[in-house]
């Protein structure tokens, strides 16, 4: 009987929905078993910790043992969460345009801003504002209209949902020692041009988890998988390939 592939978890990030993995799943889909939860429209979640229970009960539900999760941005928090949770569970942890670290004071004000705008005004003006600064420089020059697209296309998620995220990233505690104290393999993706985690953030996760593997997406921003996808692709294909 031919073993069964390997599972990986593609957990996408806030503002997104899980059709970002698109330009990346078809390819992935010939050698693994692919899961794609969808949290753009949950509501109820305070913590990070209760969407890496929802996540858990997905893969009770889908009787997977254990596998790779692949998070991006948020997704990366939720996938923290989940290991820390239940690191038997996780045979490997990939952190795309993504962090260990919680929010500084800053950041925190940053998000009850937007909250206190999408409790005013809805999702619009929240993704007309923030879309556009997930995508790096050389990929929005060259790709205004997928720019436009992604604005339209996520416009009409529930400010309910959105409001719930930005809370739970707000309250997350940092988790760099999840990743320090790790018993599977760590990879970290970041973007050369990420305007949402810079690059000197991921600079600093790199120093601080020395056991992890990391790469450095030369063009991209903070959407990898669309903005450098072959290079996102052969990046979990290897990290997958040393399990």
């Amino acid at each position: 009987m031919m073993s069964e592939k390997p599972v990986i978890v593609l957990i996408h990030g806030h503002g997104v929905d899980a059709a970002i993995w698109n330009a990346i799943y078809d390819e992935l889909t010939t050698h693994y078993r692919i899961i794609k939860p969808d949290f753009s429209e949950q509501t109820r979640h305070e913590s990070m910790d209760a969407y890496a229970e929802d996540l858990f009960s997905l893969l009770q539900s889908s009787e997977i043992e254990s596998c790779v999760l692949v998070g991006h941005s948020m997704g990366g928090y939720i996938a923290l969460a989940f290991a820390e949770q239940h690191p038997e569970r996780v045979s490997g942890l990939v952190l795309l345009n993504s962090t260990a670290f919680a929010d500084d004071e800053a950041k925190k004000q940053a998000r009850q801003k937007a909250v206190d705008t999408m409790q005013a005004n809805g999702s619009a003006p929240f993704i007309a504002q923030t879309v556009p600064k997930m995508f790096g420089e050389t990929f929005s020059k060259n790709h205004t209209d997928v720019v436009q697209q992604s604005v339209q296309q996520y416009s009409t998620l529930p400010a309910e949902a959105l409001i719930a995220g930005v809370k739970a990233m707000a309250s997350r505690p940092d988790r760099t020692a999840v990743l320090k104290a790790a018993a599977f393999p760590v990879l970290i993706m970041a973007g050369q041009q990420d305007q949402i985690v810079p690059i000197e953030k991921s600079r600093e996760l790199f120093t601080a988890v020395p056991n992890a593997k990391t790469v450095v997406l030369e063009n991209a921003g903070h959407l990898g998988m669309i903005e450098s996808p072959d290079d996102v692709i052969t990046a979990i294909r290897d990290f997958a390939a040393g399990l």
